[in-house]
């Protein structure tokens, strides 16, 4: 008997969510349990040797898939401006079409990451363009500063192998490249710096201040 070829998409994505949440909110794609063999798993497609642990599925899940599928449908805009990478081009075809080949479950099984890494960042694109407007430079270039951040953004620089820091000091916005990844500055910390230039921001068109030899302190020693 021959295995069924579409599935639903609103019940792969469900699956997908259920998976992401089982993987502790990551995307999985090698050894024996991956995102994608969890959601096989779930739609009956592998055999029993095959077959993976499979965590239970609750209404978070569905209601969480549904909100990936409305926001994957904004791609349409995108697409008519000619925004649209090839990755978004064929997510946008799968949530058009509503039924998920088999073929594709991997690319479905993939989009919670995805989706949540870019509601982070509209978030934070948002917040940024506030600030913008407000901004002004600290300091003066060479100049030692210290205080608190707020980090908006930690995200990692492959032609540089290092990670960028979008941060706000005092109601204005700094950055910083750094060797640490995101979970060593946290959500906010304590720095020492040094002022290495002033600059607009070609994103948001703000003032910014790049700083370097930034250190974390820490105030409860």
């Amino acid at each position: 008997m021959q295995a069924q070829q579409l599935f639903e998409l609103k019940t792969v994505m469900t699956f997908a969510v259920s998976a992401h949440k089982q993987k502790n909110e990551d995307y999985v794609n090698y050894g024996t349990v991956t995102n994608k063999s969890i959601v096989q798993t779930h739609l009956g497609l592998l055999e029993d040797s095959r077959a993976v642990f499979v965590d239970h599925v609750s209404q978070e899940c569905a209601d969480i898939a549904e909100q990936i599928i409305q926001y994957y449908k904004g791609l349409t805009f995108k697409a008519m401006g000619n925004k649209i990478n090839d990755f978004e081009q064929k997510v946008l075809g799968l949530i058009n079409c509503k039924l998920v080949d088999r073929r594709d479950i991997g690319v479905i099984a993939s989009l919670p990451k995805a989706y949540f890494r870019a509601v982070k960042r509209d978030a934070t694109d948002i917040t940024m363009r506030k600030l913008s407007t407000t901004s002004i430079h600290i300091g003066t270039q060479s100049e030692d500063i210290e205080g608190a951040i707020n980090i908006l953004n930690c995200s990692f620089i492959q032609s540089l192998q290092c990670h960028v820091v979008n941060a706000e000091m005092k109601g204005n916005i700094v950055c910083f490249f750094t060797k640490h990844q995101a979970d060593h500055w946290g959500e906010g910390c304590d720095i020492k710096a040094k002022v290495k230039r002033h600059q607009t921001s070609k994103f948001h068109g703000g003032k910014e201040t790049v700083l370097n030899y930034v250190k974390k302190v820490d105030k409860t020693l």
